[in-house]
């Protein structure tokens, strides 16, 4: 539970805290030493096996907070937010923070559920204060992005607001350098009856912008079906992914459909369409009768609304793997650049000087290893960036 163990953190580093502001009257060296336990015992304890787990958790701890509707919208905010700031100052994997933090604030942006622009960009300027420009720089973009996109669908809506789109449609233009949004991994078949308001929105696009390319990104996107029933006297109305929406569309042709069908008429894979059947079967939307799926015509439910929309657990434990994956490819190129910039400044430098530069300059945002600085060492050295020195064979030369 990411409440539960920052708070755990807070008491711990408050409890001490506290003891060397009222016993030790804030000694400078008692402060010292507060500070280099504090950062021992967040990065590194029993709950997290490494240093990357402790930054992770205080990202979700953070998204619990912005989020609209979540269960600690009682609690006041801006003390909340404060508290995170204290933790996080003494987070070594500052990077893992960002990045965890940018996937959980997009899906904040894309789904609506930001509990206020204004606490989403007090906590932005709380991490810029902290940790400067240029690592809040996706994130403020982002917001700059989603206000433009308002102003596309308001002009794409005065320009179609005649035409015979049968259906409520809107779309967020993301830029792909800003936005942690991954491309889709598996085929898609969209409906056709999604297909029209796409290609109405796409033909606009490039009457505004020439020489960019759309790329849909339907794993994110979500809309709400209304489906009536036999036996029901309402007709409901079903919050669903457009993966789920494409499958119960096929239940307007027909009243029982196969896998294999599903799986040629909307070309996903075969765990999306599992992980989302599981869905259907459970709320009890469709039924298994003998190797078919059927649609349940006795199907009724207190509630008019029903949200269907729920992660998967399988695409949860993927995207945090992912996302874990990103930080270390990311890790290579900072300290790629951070080499060229000391060797570019120094021209002839030490292989043991150039460790201790490289690492002096990153660990404001995390703490390179020694392995990995050897192995961008070598990669530039392969592309020759850099060279040793001929006679001095510890010594690196950079290369024009």
């Amino acid at each position: 539970d990411p409440k539960a163990y920052v708070e755990c953190l807070l008491k711990t580093y408050q409890k001490y805290a506290g003891l060397v502001a009222e016993t030790f009257k804030g000694d400078s060296k008692f402060s010292a030493c507060l500070d280099k336990s504090c950062r021992e015992f967040i990065n590194r304890n029993s709950v997290c096996e490494n240093s990357l787990k402790s930054p992770e958790l205080l990202a979700r701890h953070a998204d619990n907070l912005l989020k609209k509707g979540g269960k600690y919208e009682s609690l006041d905010l801006e003390e909340s937010l404060n508290q995170i700031i204290t933790i996080f100052r003494y987070i070594e994997d500052k990077d893992v923070f960002q990045k965890f933090y940018s996937k959980f604030l997009s899906k904040r942006l894309v789904y609506g559920l930001s509990i206020s622009e204004d606490s989403e960009g007090s906590m932005i300027s709380k991490l810029k204060e902290l940790c400067g420009f240029d690592y809040t720089l996706k994130l403020q973009r982002m917001f700059t992005d989603v206000n433009l996109s308002k102003d596309f669908d308001k002009g794409f809506q005065d320009v179609f607001k005649n035409s015979d789109l049968k259906m409520d449609f809107s779309s967020l233009i993301l830029s792909t350098s800003a936005w942690p949004l991954s491309i889709p991994s598996c085929n898609f078949n969209c409906p056709t009856e999604l297909k029209k308001a796409i290609d109405k929105i796409t033909g606009y696009y490039n009457t505004k912008h020439s020489g960019r390319k759309l790329t849909w990104l339907h794993q994110h996107a979500r809309g709400e079906i209304k489906a009536s029933f036999p036996n029901s006297k309402i007709p409901y109305t079903f919050q669903v992914s457009t993966y789920q929406m494409a499958i119960l569309l096929l239940f307007n042709d027909k009243d029982e459909i196969t896998f294999d069908e599903i799986k040629s008429e909307t070309a996903l894979s075969d765990d999306l369409i599992n992980g989302n059947l599981s869905i259907f079967l459970k709320a009890k939307i469709l039924i298994e009768n003998n190797g078919k799926i059927k649609y349940n015509s006795d199907y009724k439910s207190k509630k008019a609304k029903i949200n269907l929309n729920v992660p998967i657990k399988t695409e949860q434990k993927i995207e945090s793997e992912e996302t874990h994956k990103n930080v270390e490819e990311d890790r290579k190129l900072y300290i790629q650049a951070a080499i060229v910039r000391i060797m570019k400044s120094r021209k002839k430098l030490k292989h043991v000087n150039l460790m201790e530069q490289v690492i002096s300059q990153l660990q404001s945002r995390f703490k390179p290893k020694i392995t990995d600085i050897k192995k961008c060492i070598d990669i530039l050295l392969d592309k020759e960036y850099i060279a040793r020195d001929e006679v001095e064979k510890d010594v690196l030369v950079y290369v024009a």
